[in-house]
């Protein structure tokens, strides 16, 4: 199975009623840990997304388990079929938005958003191998999809790294029109942070904000060393553990948060 599969059928499902904006005051650790959807109290629906995107995330069953891959198509129109035979009815003035359940807007956005989350937070882990770190100490963040409207992510880079005390090109820099830092640097804590930006995620791994279309991708030592981030020869970043890694984030922008409130 999968990092990405793995962590996902770690995360306990969380039924709320919260929104979007709530959830963002619960402890970033915790809601790393769960399954959830803003306002949605149907557990049985949280664990029938969970089980679906993991079959998504795990192409290749371990020994002994038969296949269950599913492409998002199929779990989409899954979701819908258990959404009618429960019943389900959106509000009249919800239907086919967000907020209706039963949407492909909003099913869409829960299937690609937790995938998503869930690979991001599995790349994240693998790299922390100290063997990887050597050999590739830098990550780049990058556009992977287009949008018809994209967001200014130099700017963005630009004020995360402004947070961390940093200068540019110390610990992390825009070469041309590159956005590339050392991996667990404090620039990852900030680019997904929702104290700066209304859409983040508080991750510290991609996708960082919601329906961003950006990834990141592995700098190797040469070109790092190249563009100023180590020295010839300089020790890589330290692995970190994801606990550690994220108690990092919540103290650096409650920090903030409390700065800002000031």
């Amino acid at each position: 199975m999968s990092n990405a599969a793995d962590i996902l059928l770690d995360k306990k499902v969380m039924p709320t009623w919260l929104t979007t904006d709530d959830l963002r005051q619960i402890d970033a650790t915790v809601r790393s840990q769960s399954f959830f959807s803003a306002q949605t109290m149907l557990n049985d629906l949280l664990e029938k997304y969970k089980d679906r995107i993991g079959g998504i995330l795990n192409p290749v069953p371990a020994a002994g388990e038969a296949t269950t891959q599913f492409s998002p198509a199929y779990v989409r129109q899954d979701i819908k079929q258990f959404l009618q035979e429960i019943g389900y009815a959106p509000a009249p003035e919800d239907a086919g938005t967000l907020k209706d359940l039963s949407s492909d807007a909003r099913i869409n956005l829960v299937i690609k958003m937790n995938t998503e989350l869930a690979q991001g937070q599995g790349l994240w882990i693998a790299n922390q191998n100290p063997v990887i770190l050597d050999q590739w100490p830098g990550q780049e963040l990058f556009r992977a999809e287009g949008r018809k409207v994209p967001r200014d992510w130099i700017d963005r880079w630009r004020l995360a790294g402004a947070q961390t005390g940093d200068p540019i090109g110390t610990g992390w820099t825009i070469a041309g029109d590159l956005m590339i830092a050392l991996k667990n640097h404090d620039i990852w804590n900030w680019i997904g942070s929702s104290d700066l930006f209304d859409d983040a995620l508080d991750v510290i791994w991609p996708p960082f904000a919601f329906n961003s279309g950006m990834w990141v991708r592995d700098v190797d030592r040469a070109e790092t060393e190249a563009i100023g981030l180590l020295d010839k020869g300089e020790a890589a970043p330290q692995p970190m553990s994801i606990a550690d890694a994220l108690a990092a984030f919540v103290k650096k922008i409650s920090a903030f948060a409390k700065e800002v409130e000031a």
